[in-house]
């Protein structure tokens, strides 16, 4: 016999044992075992997601802007929406003068404001309210299309805030959904901070956020910006929270930063990664998490496996007098606490992106407009690793309580 097709008919062997113990001979034991892995696993990837959606900040992504001009000290906010955080001013006149330059097809401010906004006449929800500058050049923002709206900002009348208001808004299918309205329909919006009363809105367009935006499903709204600002009371220092620059040309970074003292510029491919370098708290709540995961997953699995280790001594001590060996042994308890911990890590990522659609959902009607939690494909990978390892870690105990069953053997021969 080969020495592979021995391996292999170990771990066959092994398996084959797992199995029974959590169907018949053990199976509190192993249940225990399974699910003390699989909750230390799901708590732990419920706060690396929710890390992962702070660390996405503020930014609202459209399809065509290369370049995001954002305040220092609000660039890498870990909030979920800018509200209350620092901001630029004169965005109208500075939005201009870099459309003006030949290297920049076009640029636009963004205000992002929490908004309580309803049917007329029937039920207000509160949604994530995001002001732009239309212009055909501008493809989306905050996933929703700006063409269903009119280009410029009329209401911004060279910075008078006189001209023409056209309540225009393109709303995602979330808000529509929301609100029970649908093309046509006439909102009444009113600031969540200072504003200057309730204004009307007509419903230029119903669209699905996309996905890539990180905002589908969700309730978002697309308006001018002036008309925005007049809402919130931004417009008296003439306000925004990043400006969007539209440009096929590289090297602009620094550029833009000198244009706009106490600003960062941020690429399209740098800002995740900025974000994750310069925000601390998401960090070290996925270090505490991991640690939590893998001391309380494997004193879980140490304590129920030891204990039926010690149970098994006979059966073990027959396997040594029948001629396994030591090693034959060893392979027997490793397989067994992979396997184990193998299925409490799967069973643990179930639990967690469950445990996240229920948060980002309780979230959103609650008290954010966005989901707080971010389910990467990635996690799964992490969450089988962490439980591989708790499973490693444990097999010294193992090894060492089956050690103890050599005098027994010895009873047997």
């Amino acid at each position: 016999m080969s020495k592979l097709t021995r391996w292999v008919g170990l771990v066959g062997v092994a398996l084959r044992r797992t199995a029974t113990k959590a169907t018949r001979t053990a199976p509190r034991q192993t249940a225990v075992s399974v699910l003390g892995v699989a909750i230390a696993v799901a708590l732990m990837l419920v706060v690396t997601a929710t890390g992962l959606g702070l660390v996405q900040g503020t930014t609202v992504r459209g399809d065509a802007v290369d370049y995001w001009v954002v305040p220092q000290s609000g660039g890498a906010s870990t909030m979920v929406v800018s509200t209350g955080s620092a901001q630029l001013g004169g965005v109208h006149q500075k939005s201009a003068n870099l459309t003006a330059d030949e290297r920049i097809e076009y640029a636009t401010p963004v205000q992002i404001e929490v908004l309580k906004v309803g049917k007329k006449g029937g039920k207000s929800e509160y949604v994530l309210g995001v002001g732009v500058v239309p212009d055909p050049r501008l493809d989306k923002v905050a996933g929703l299309p700006t063409a269903p709206l009119s280009p410029g900002d009329p209401y911004y009348a060279d910075g008078d805030y006189n001209g023409t208001w056209t309540g225009e808004t393109v709303i995602s299918s979330g808000t529509a959904d929301s609100l029970g309205v649908g093309p046509n329909a006439t909102l009444t919006m009113k600031g969540a901070i200072a504003g200057s009363g309730a204004r009307e809105l007509q419903v230029t367009a119903v669209e699905p956020a996309d996905v890539e935006s990180g905002l589908s499903g969700m309730p978002v709204m697309l308006v001018h910006l002036s008309e925005l600002q007049a809402i919130s009371g931004a417009q008296s220092a003439d306000q925004a929270d990043q400006i969007l620059v539209q440009s096929n040309t590289g090297g602009l970074k620094s550029e833009l930063e000198d244009r706009f003292t106490g600003a960062s510029a941020v690429t399209r491919s740098g800002f995740t990664a900025q974000n994750s370098v310069d925000s601390d708290l998401p960090l070290a709540m996925g270090l505490a998490a991991l640690l939590i995961a893998i001391v309380v997953g494997a004193l879980f699995v140490a304590t129920t496996q030891g204990l039926q280790v010690e149970a098994d001594s006979e059966q073990l001590a027959t396997l040594t007098a029948i001629g396994f060996s030591r090693r034959a042994r060893a392979v027997l308890l490793v397989v067994q606490a992979l396997a184990l911990t193998l299925v409490g890590g799967a069973l643990g990522i179930v639990l967690a992106y469950v445990t996240t659609a229920i948060t980002n959902y309780a979230a959103t009607r609650a008290i954010a407009p966005v989901p707080i939690a971010t389910f990467h494909p990635l996690l799964v990978v992490y969450g089988l690793g962490v439980s591989a390892l708790i499973g490693v870690l444990v097999v010294p105990y193992l090894l060492a309580m089956e050690r103890r069953t050599e005098g027994v053997s010895e009873v047997i021969r």
